[in-house]
């Protein structure tokens, strides 16, 4: 029945076609989907009409099949743009956590406008149809995708967590409305097509552990839920018509997010309206049912049916393909099916996947905007507003007349680290280190150089896989099976060894990654007597033969999803064997992919010295300044990792030690994408800037901020505490002594603080009205004069404090506004609230609602209590 049913509207459908041709229609079209005049919702239907139940399935996973017969082609929803398109060749911008740093919406809008722009000239240049791209390969360059994950809104409660670098904060008001630039951006503003798709990720209650999330049960108060962890979402949903929400891993009440009732039909459909896509972490269905993860559902068939019965329309991942079965056996409908994938085939529809070029908007961006010289400009101005000066004791800005200068540390001469996590790369002649940056603004100046120390290594390494096979590199031999069988597709020579199809590496060129093994091998000859040091870090285990025995033969941990720990140079352990100078050992090591959903495989080999600084300590003799640039690494967290504690590694308090001891100014750059802790070092440097993860502009923008060509403005979005003894459990998601909002300790660094070159003075702060009934607004008004002798910005902060409610936050940010001030000159800076601004948990309701009472509005350059205005205000009934 069900196939004559669709052969009848397939008949129906082309009868309708056949007879506007007779009536004189210019165009015709073989089904009216394909009709760009009718609306989306008629082509929905009528698309929808002619899919077989197969179909349907097969459309709502991230890799959607073609449907050839309807001229439908393979479409890939998964692509990312958290700081840039992340493929190679692509303008990378500062993490999202240093943009945060420099309060600035409306440049929030024009890096994902850019972004955007990106991502429709490579759509523009593309061969849509990419149904042949094997599972795994997840970033292939090219691949054409106007559906982008990003912006990540989860709160950032814990500094441990990897992931925080991805968002702007710890602060729910901030993060909700950058979020909500960033949607704008990346979705456009025409009226019929979205330029591109935002997607407000991961919903909900996420913030690590990473090694956890596909274990974890998130348990917070309906409080912390709704005053925490869902307005940044609510803000995308409902104010930015965010077209994807990406449901999270953890369980949330005991229930899987991509299951959840409450989260995804109560709230989000329900009370906030939401009316387009809930799509998967990636394999998040999975782990309902896999041993040792949640294990809430005995098999995939319940897992899958329960996660569209319970909201999920998307799956990144293929289990979707159950439902197949489930419509076999009723264990859900056609029409439940139909309904969800009413809203994938909703969006294909308004991105204009299925219209002709010329009626697009965008169909005019060529690639020539792709990494452009505008967009790098961007980028440096950009990454010059996210730099936050903590520190001056008056050594700052050097001057550029400096006849030598000192450059050490282990995040100088390293390009990689500016593209931060979730980054893509830069073009080429946009690729400058730290280092680099620093030696252009001073062409005239003796900038020496030491690297002297690694991350967190006692030890320095000096990597050796150059001087494999006669200085050749180590030979990579790929094969497109798991068993190194027969002869390998792909084979080259490799001085580093960093293959993943997590992310924009990538395995070798041509090689598919369904099946991989790849098989290392060459011959060193040791320049030295003593230990070689080594370390292979994988998704699946390895095997490592020296002159043909077998020294190593690791067993795979047990991971799901694609939590597996990425090995961290720097982070990781090092194991050693004995070598003879002049001996030649024949070194081999044998990869074989696993079954989860990204291959991965690195491997170094180092001969290790102990770091005592005594050439820097000599090197320091005779300049004039001292620039250390320190910190973590991506590498060092990240998805799928988080940082053990936020102390700075013990070899850089040493190395800070040591440059301090020299009597010459000392300035260090925090490199990170977190809060780090440098209380036990605070005495050991004249200045500190924190430089987070500045993206290709990061080297001249530093550069700039160091030698006075810019004056920094930026503030933290993030508390910087004194030490990991500040923290609470990484497992309380309660934020209780969590943030500016609920801490109290005495932080070293507060949210909203950051210093200038210029001073600023605040005057009397007023507002318009000391009461105001729940439906009124109040204006903050306070002059800033700019005291000082450099032109600068300062963003002025407004907090609010509840007296009447003893649960609510010491404070929250509710309004900010960045102005620039020239030197001498005086502004009025004016800041409006509205019956948000003063909303808290309401139990009656399970929602915000703006609460009556006595409330006072501090306004200031900082969260520190003595930086505000107090100014007494009620809102009354």
């Amino acid at each position: 029945m069900k196939s004559f049913k669709k052969a009848f509207d397939v008949l129906i459908a082309t009868a309708v076609v056949a007879i506007a041709s007779s009536c004189g229609t210019k165009q015709s079209y073989d089904y009216p989907f394909q009709n760009p005049k009718l609306s989306v919702d008629e082509r929905v239907e009528n698309l929808i009409s002619l899919l077989t139940p197969e179909e349907k399935v097969g459309l709502m996973m991230n890799k959607s099949i073609s449907v050839d017969r309807l001229g439908i082609p393979s479409y890939n929803w998964w692509s990312e743009a958290c700081h840039g398109v992340r493929q190679d060749g692509y303008t990378v911008y500062p993490q999202p956590i240093g943009m945060a740093a420099a309060f600035n919406p409306e440049q929030m809008y024009e890096v994902f406008s850019t972004v955007s722009d990106e991502a429709r000239a490579n759509w523009n240049r593309s061969d849509h149809n990419i149904f042949e791209v094997p599972m795994g390969v997840t970033y292939y360059p090219g691949n054409p995708e106007l559906t982008f994950w990003c912006p990540n809104v989860n709160i950032f409660r814990d500094p441990r967590w990897g992931r925080g670098q991805e968002t702007c904060g710890e602060d729910p008001y901030l993060t909700g409305v950058l979020g909500l630039m960033t949607v704008k951006g990346m979705q456009g503003n025409d009226d019929k097509y979205f330029k591109t798709h935002a997607c407000a990720k991961h919903y909900a209650v996420h913030s690590g552990p990473e090694p956890l999330r596909h274990t974890y049960n998130a348990s917070v108060s309906m409080r912390d839920l709704w005053e925490t962890y869902l307005p940044a979402f609510k803000k995308l949903v409902v104010e930015g018509d965010v077209q994807e929400v990406m449901c999270a891993y953890n369980r949330y009440e005991g229930v899987p997010c991509c299951a959840s009732d409450r989260l995804l039909v109560d709230i989000l459909r329900n009370k906030w309206n939401y009316d387009a896509i809930v799509l998967t972490d990636c394999d998040a269905i999975n782990n309902f049912y896999t041993p040792g993860q949640h294990e809430t559902h005995p098999d995939p068939l319940s897992a899958t049916v329960d996660a569209v019965l319970n909201g999920t329309d998307l799956e990144c991942g293929k289990v979707m393909m159950n439902l197949v079965e489930g419509l076999e056996k009723g264990l859900i409908s056609e029409a439940e099916i139909d309904k969800h994938l009413r809203y994938t085939l909703k969006g294909r529809f308004e991105l204009g996947m299925f219209d002709p070029a010329e009626m697009l908007p965008w169909a005019g961006i060529g690639e020539d905007v792709i990494c452009s010289e505008s967009n790098n400009a961007l980028a440096e101005q950009a990454a010059r507003e996210s730099m936050v000066l903590l520190k001056n004791n008056g050594v700052l800005p050097l001057s550029k007349g400096l006849g030598s200068v000192l450059v050490v540390g282990p995040n100088a001469d390293d390009v990689n680290l500016l593209n931060g996590n979730y980054g893509g790369t830069p073009s080429d002649n946009h690729k400058h280190s730290l280092l680099e940056g620093i030696r252009n603004a001073l062409p005239e100046a003796n900038v020496i150089y030491s690297k002297a120390c690694e991350l967190t290594d006692d030890y320095n390494t000096i990597r050796l896989l150059g001087k494999f096979n006669d200085g050749n590199g180590i030979k990579a031999e790929f094969y497109e099976n798991n068993e190194l069988k027969g002869e390998p597709k792909v084979a080259g020579d490799y001085n580093d060894i960093n293959f993943s199809t997590f992310g924009a590496y990538g395995f070798a060129d041509g090689v598919g990654t369904e099946k991989i093994s790849v098989r290392l091998s060459g011959k060193y000859t040791a320049d030295f007597d003593g230990p070689l040091s080594y370390y292979v870090a994988s998704d699946n285990g390895y095997t490592l033969k020296i002159n043909g025995k077998v020294v190593e033969n690791s067993n795979p941990a047990a991971r799901g999803g694609f939590g597996f720990g990425f090995g961290r140079r720097g982070g990781q352990e090092y194991k050693t064997f004995d070598v003879k100078e002049g001996q030649t050992y024949d070194i081999v090591i044998e990869y074989r992919r696993g079954n989860g959903p990204f291959a991965m495989l690195r491997a170094d080999f180092a001969r290790r010295k102990y770091a005592d600084f005594a050439e820097e300590k000599a090197l320091a003799e005779n300049v004039d300044a001292i620039i250390v640039i320190g910190g973590i690494s991506a590498q060092m967290e990240g998805e799928g990792g988080d940082k053990a504690t936020i102390e700075l590694s013990e070899v850089q308090q040493r190395l800070l030690r040591t440059m301090h001891s020299t009597g010459k100014p000392v300035v260090f750059v925090n490199c990170s994408g977190s809060c780090l802790a440098f209380a036990s070092v605070e005495n050991e440097y004249d200045a500190l800037i924190q430089a987070w993860y500045p993206g290709q502009g990061g080297a001249k923008a530093l550069a700039d901020v160091i030698f006075g060509e810019y004056n920094p403005s930026g503030k933290l979005p993030v508390t910087f505490y004194a030490s990991n003894d500040d923290l609470p459990d990484f497992l309380d998601y309660s934020m209780d002594n969590r943030t500016y909002k609920y801490f109290r300790g005495t932080p070293l660094y507060a949210f909203g603080y950051g210093l200038s070159y210029t001073t600023f003075e605040y005057g009397e702060a007023k507002l318009s009205r000391t009461s105001m009934k729940k439906d009124g607004k109040v204006t903050v008004s306070v002059p800033v004069a700019n005291t000082g002798d450099m032109d600068g910005a300062e963003i002025v902060e407004v907090y609010v404090k509840a007296l009447d409610y003893p649960e609510a936050p010491i404070k929250s940010l509710q309004g900010f506004k960045k102005v620039e001030i020239k030197a001498g000159s005086k502004a009025n800076v004016k800041i409006e609230l509205d019956a948000a601004s003063f909303e808290y948990y309401d139990a009656d309701i399970d929602e915000l609602s703006t609460r009556p009472g006595k409330y006072q509005i501090l306004v200031g350059s900082s969260s520190l209590d003595k930086d505000l205005q107090t100014l007494d205000f009620e809102v009354i009934i």
